[in-house]
């Protein structure tokens, strides 16, 4: 239900999480690596709650692999419950973490 996938532009990344019912663009959140910590710049749309999430799965990603990332998207279920909630945050980190593994098995072009 939940898909992350990752592009490169160049040598940075652009993720994108989405899934649910109604996939849309909830929350953009920027992080960049600069003098050994991660600053983060977000923004979640009104009415959506993704925000705090990809601002951890951003702040994850930029201090494993040092580099900046922008994530964006956005999961929805209409009148989800507490339970489909945390079940939709538990599968995205999983699916983040898959994601994650896969790029330490590629070398890093520099």
């Amino acid at each position: 239900m939940i898909s992350c996938e990752l592009n490169r532009v160049g040598e940075d990344n652009l993720i994108v999480v989405s899934g649910g019912t109604a996939p849309h663009i909830g929350a953009v959140v920027i992080a960049t690596y600069e003098e050994s910590e991660v600053k983060i710049i977000s923004y979640g749309f009104p009415h959506h709650k993704e925000e705090d999430l990809f601002i951890e799965l951003a702040k994850v990603w930029c201090n494993t692999f040092q580099q900046k990332i922008v994530l964006l998207g956005g999961i929805h279920i209409d009148d989800a419950t507490k339970e489909q909630i945390e079940g939709l945050v538990n599968e995205t980190w999983a699916k983040f973490f898959n994601l994650m593994a896969d790029q330490k098995a590629v070398p890093c072009r520099v």
